[in-house]
């Protein structure tokens, strides 16, 4: 674990306890809760990864907010499909539809559990999605995806996934498949958000085991693990699942996300919020190195 992963993981508690539980000892308790845990656990517990699945424990063992936090996904995706159509239609009209389509899936990365007004949603997805990946490896991602057999596309986030749905419309595979967990962790978008979004008409809807932290793990026998064996093409969403694939190096990985952890933009160069499709490659052997990427596997 780095240490930006404790200032990310207390900031994120903060914030979920001052929205569904605004009492500011119990607050206080909790973050103090995590910080003990990150002080004391086993390290392969406090691998980015495996953070998210403690903080939604922790949360619901002392301030029952599960529902809550469900709730809000179901909102967030509510918002998204509202604006679906609108999106579709700018995909549409744009002299290149699939580059478009990319940057709506990039920019919906970037909005972080929506809440508010859906004006100001409409105006920060069409804002971000005027940026341009400061890293860039679309052409060979969309390469990549029409000679695969097989596509593997990793969502991350609640309301996002149909900005990821409007992207397989224009990748427009023959045998895709799109996963996301099985039940709810915090924000993450579940099986039962991908179906709520439509998802089942440009993909089979996976669902990925509660427990996973990293896709190296997979049991050979799960329906999962033999779909992710099967796919020759992965399409990683969001900086959580770029911990759980960075190091995967016998498939085409492609990693779409918006830069908001500290961490990865130290390790890539680049800013807060930078939007970033890299070829799971260039990570591996031009940016790491194969030394430091060594060494930065045995940290995680």
């Amino acid at each position: 674990m780095f240490p930006e992963c404790v200032t990310c993981i207390v900031k994120q508690t903060e914030q979920l306890i001052q929205r569904h539980c605004p009492d500011d000892k119990r607050a206080n308790e909790v973050a103090l809760d995590a910080i003990r845990f990150m002080a004391s656990a086993e390290s392969e517990m406090k691998t980015a990864p495996a953070l998210p699945v403690f903080l939604d424990d922790l949360l619901e063992r002392r301030c029952q907010i599960k529902q809550a936090i469900s709730d809000e996904r179901i909102h967030c995706n509510e918002q998204f499909l509202l604006l679906e159509e609108t999106i579709r239609n700018d995909i549409s009209k744009s002299i290149n539809p699939l580059q478009r389509a990319l940057q709506y899936t990039l920019a919906g990365n970037y909005i972080m559990n929506h809440q508010g007004a859906m004006d100001s949603l409409k105006l920060s997805l069409v804002s971000a999605a005027r940026l341009r990946p400061v890293i860039d490896d679309s052409g060979k991602l969309f390469n990549r995806v029409r000679k695969a057999n097989t596509v593997l596309f990793i969502g991350d986030k609640a309301g996002e996934i149909v900005t990821d749905k409007l992207l397989l419309e224009q990748l427009h595979h023959s045998k895709a498949y799109y996963a996301v967990r099985e039940k709810g962790i915090l924000d993450e978008a579940t099986v039962d958000d991908a179906r709520h979004a439509g998802i089942e008409r440009v993909a089979e809807i996976k669902g990925i085991p509660q427990e996973l932290t990293s896709f190296s793990d997979l049991s050979t026998n799960s329906t999962f693990g033999k779909i992710y064996r099967e796919a020759d093409l992965i399409i990683s969403k969001g900086p959580s699942n770029f911990w759980k694939l960075h190091n995967e190096t016998e498939k085409e990985t492609f990693f779409l996300f918006s830069t908001r952890c500290q961490v990865i933009a130290n390790l890539l160069k680049v800013n807060i919020d930078d939007p970033v499709v890299m070829y799971g490659k260039r990570y591996q052997q031009k940016i790491v190195g194969a030394e430091y990427y060594e060494t930065l596997c045995h940290e995680l």
